[in-house]
This record gives C-alpha cells, sequence and structure tokens, in this order.
C-alpha cells in the first residue's frame, strides 16, 4: 500500500507542480512580454497608497507563483528521498498537499477556471487516496 502511496504523492506532490510550475514561468516570459500586453498593464492601480502599473504587481506574483510550484514540487521530491520505501510517507506532507489541491479547487471555482477547478478536484481525491493508503500497514 504504501508503494501506490508514494506514487500518487510522486505525481501529485511532484510531478504536477513541477509541470504546472515550468508551464508557468514559460507563459510568463513568452506571453506576458508581448509589447501589447506590456502596454495594456502600464494603467496604474494603487497598492498600499502608492500608484503603480499594474505590470510591477502582476509581474512579481505571475513569476512567483510558476517558482513556488516548481519549489514545492522540488521539496517533495526530497520527502520521497528521505523517506524509507518502507516507511509511511509524513502525513503532514500529505495534508500540505491536500490544503494546496483545496485551494486549487477553491480558486478554479472562484474565477471560474475550469483546468483548475477540476484539477484541484482530481488532485483532491487522489490525495484522499494517498492518505487513505498510507494509514494501511
Amino acid at each position: 500500500m504504501h508503494k501506490l502511496s508514494r506514487i500518487i504523492f510522486l505525481f501529485v506532490g511532484c510531478i504536477f507542480p513541477i509541470f504546472v510550475g515550468l508551464l508557468h514561468t514559460i507563459t510568463h516570459f513568452s506571453d506576458l512580454l508581448e509589447p501589447s500586453i506590456q502596454e495594456y498593464l502600464q494603467h496604474e492601480i494603487i497598492i498600499l497608497g502608492k500608484k503603480q502599473p499594474i505590470w510591477n504587481t502582476w509581474s512579481i506574483v505571475s513569476f512567483m507563483m510558476g517558482i513556488s510550484f516548481i519549489t514545492v514540487g522540488l521539496i517533495n521530491i526530497a520527502v520521497l528521498i528521505s523517506t524509507p520505501k518502507t516507511r509511511a510517507l509524513p502525513v503532514l506532507a500529505i495534508v500540505a498537499m491536500l490544503l494546496h489541491q483545496m485551494s486549487v479547487t477553491y480558486v478554479g471555482y472562484e474565477y471560474e477556471q475550469a483546468f483548475q477547478l477540476y484539477g484541484g478536484i482530481f488532485g483532491t481525491v487522489l490525495l484522499i487516496f494517498c492518505l487513505s493508503l498510507n494509514k494501511i500497514r
């Protein structure tokens, strides 16, 4: 049971975040750097009482989001490598990814983004199954 749990965690906790992070970062550098997008994002908004272009905020969030997904995946690879194959995965690692997937589901629902909604639901179900398998000896 631990082997199947590890395989599920490998996909949902490691491969998927790195893949999404890479796609997000590539999109950031290819699509958001288009002149028409940059021109549009030059409109100013007020953040913490200071006027600044939307680009300043959007760019930082976009870039950091992609890198954060990659980082989560790499940390989870370290969890997999450091946990002996004969032992159950740390419950906290699975629960952390479960919370992450539930937030992906929420964002997908709240902002009407089908990929995030269904991907979050799929990831949540897989991680609940992973957690269940992890508890079976």
